[in-house]
């Protein structure tokens, strides 16, 4: 992975992304991404992909919830 450098931007600051990044993970310029702040870390997920996550969490919630007794015998 190459090392970027982040750089002025107005008032604020980018890290410009090499073509050759964005086309290993499939972005394009225009695409939206999430940003996810972790332990000195930033993370970028293309959007539909957090919403596709979203959804399963949401399902696998719901699929715990209903089943709940079942999983608790089980433990």
């Amino acid at each position: 992975m190459p090392q970027l450098t982040i750089v002025p931007h107005g008032d604020s600051a980018a890290v410009v992304l090499p073509a050759g990044v964005l086309e290993a993970v499939g972005l394009h310029v225009g695409d939206v991404v999430d940003v996810t702040l972790g332990d000195r870390q930033l993370i970028l997920r293309v959007a539909e992909d957090a919403a596709r996550r979203g959804l399963f969490e949401e399902v696998t919630r719901e699929v715990f919830e209903r089943r709940r007794d079942a999983y608790q015998r089980l433990a």
